[in-house]
């Protein structure tokens, strides 16, 4: 694991929980697997926070443990990628929101928040919330059937429980097969008269993210599709890819065949709002095999001919045009045509590069030795034979590494997340007394519009921010809102990275 995303793990889990969290989790992250004893000497805490400060990491996914040599203690070791995760949220939120609805969101929103909760207090918990808010419109009928859609859907599973093994103190988590539990509604309304330390539900629920994952995924392959032929090109693998769920583990490199007889089936269920799909089905389908980068791919003719998506080539495709972004906006354009060349000819001399770029020497060969001195490109020296009573002569093919690559892109990617946490928590931090401001002076005129009372004492309200706070709140929001949008689109690089490294 890099230096670089243990920086990004650290100010995560510092923006999240706090600097003692910070602490352990740095310290988990440098050494590796510890017990207790260990990260109290190393972080020099007392045991009680350090205890502390474990639970929530694994309340939150973020650690794990298992039994020692010994197998009287346990041995914490933290897990980056779930720490990742955290910056993720608002994206989970965004895609319930728009699939499910506002309940949905919630639901989705409080169990983030909770890690793991029992169905009947998550539900409980959401209703009073919200019971007062006439906008919203909550009811714990809405509820339930959206919590059972989530459940039928795989976006939330029920929690792995603790298995002691015989002769063994430390326990194992052990996933279960979620079953979709039967609600009664007029039970959940008797639970709202309740404590919540009174209600007796056992079985816990958490968040499935491979489930978000792959809605991703899928998202990323159809706007793709979409951007390079058109709508109903995207329509049709998307129809792909529902019939390989069917047949096909979800992130198989390649899924198994899909009978051209299915996909016409299902063009036809849509073929009200998509016509064009249904008239020019088969001419879109030879299109999206011949066009669609590798998408997409005829693999037999039985049954009219029988198709197959392709994830891991379009991990691969997706890659390389993320890479290309990255010279461009590093190199210049000019050093992207270069990395292009090199990458379409697999190996190249550098004097062909100069032929073939179609650049002034001396700018050909700036450009490739930055990007060589960048890691995006290698060399490869070899020695051609030597002829009778000469020396050999020595041939530096250039080439593209494409998984060092990938690596050195994600380090530069964690480079960029890790400068923009500190930036924005700099702002924060910078203008903490006028955010804090701000936000009470919010609180208090929103209690003042649910109670109803005139205009003129709202705007007094509102006038205590002074004309030079208010465009100081403007921009610092601005400011804000750019290193919010930058993490987003730093963390759909990192996802199409991590899903390129899933296939070996």
């Amino acid at each position: 694991m890099s230096h670089q995303l243990g920086r990004v793990v650290s100010e995560i889990l510092h923006r999240y929980f706090g600097e003692i969290v910070q602490q352990v989790g740095k310290d988990l992250f440098t050494y590796g697997s510890k017990p207790i004893s260990m990260i109290v000497k190393t972080t020099g805490l007392p045991r009680a926070q350090v205890v502390e400060s474990l639970r929530t990491l694994l309340k939150f996914h973020l650690a794990t443990f298992e039994p020692s040599s010994n197998e009287v203690n346990a041995d914490y070791k933290l897990i980056p990628d779930n720490v990742l995760l955290l910056i993720r949220y608002p994206r989970y939120l965004l895609q319930m929101k728009s699939k499910y609805g506002s309940e949905a969101e919630l639901l989705i929103e409080e169990l983030l928040q909770q890690a793991t909760c029992s169905a009947t207090i998550l539900l409980v918990t959401i209703a009073k919330k919200y019971k007062d808010d006439e906008v919203k419109n909550i009811t714990m009928s809405k509820l339930k059937d959206t919590f059972i859609s989530l459940a039928t859907a795989g976006y939330i599973q029920q929690a792995p429980v603790e298995e002691v093994k015989e002769g063994c103190e430390i326990p194992t988590l052990v996933p279960v097969a979620t079953i979709v539990p039967e609600l009664d509604t007029r039970h959940l309304l008797h639970a709202m008269t309740m404590d919540i330390s009174e209600i007796t539900d056992n079985v816990y629920w958490e968040v499935n993210y491979d489930r978000f994952h792959l809605d991703f995924r899928d998202e990323i392959m159809i706007k793709a599709v979409t951007r390079r032929i058109d709508e109903n090109a995207g329509e049709m693998l998307q129809h792909l890819l529902r019939l390989m769920y069917l047949t096909s583990a979800p992130w198989a490199p390649e899924s198994n065949p899909t009978p051209v007889l299915e996909l016409r089936e299902c063009c036809q269920r849509v073929a009200a709002e998509k016509p064009h799909l249904n008239q020019h089905f088969d001419q879109y389908l030879k299109v999206l095999e011949e066009n669609g980068a590798g998408f997409v791919r005829r693999c037999g003719e039985a049954g009219g001919g029988q198709y197959m998506v392709r994830p891991r080539q379009a991990a691969h495709a997706l890659l390389l045009c993320t890479l290309e972004h990255c010279v461009t906006e590093r190199l210049g354009s000019n050093a992207a045509r270069i990395f292009r060349l090199i990458n379409s000819k697999k190996y190249i001399e550098e004097d062909d590069i100069q032929k073939h770029a179609m650049l002034p020497n001396k700018e050909c060969k700036e450009l490739t030795y930055k990007l060589l001195e960048e890691h995006f490109i290698s060399v490869q020296p070899m020695r051609k034979a030597a002829s009778a009573g000469g020396l050999a002569k020595a041939i530096y093919l250039y080439h593209i590494n494409l998984h060092e690559v990938a690596h050195t892109a994600a380090e530069l990617c964690y480079r960029a997340l890790h400068n923009v946490c500190r930036r924005a928590a700099h702002e924060r931090r910078r203008h903490a007394r006028l955010l804090d401001k701000q936000r009470r002076v919010r609180t208090i005129v929103h209690g003042m519009r649910l109670r109803g009372e005139p205009q003129p004492n709202i705007d007094d309200v509102e006038e205590t921010l002074t004309p030079p706070e208010l465009a100081v709140l403007t921009s610092v929001e601005k400011r804000l809102k750019q290193l919010s949008a930058a993490e987003l689109e730093l963390d759909r690089t990192l996802f199409i990275l991590k899903w390129y490294f899933m296939y070996p």
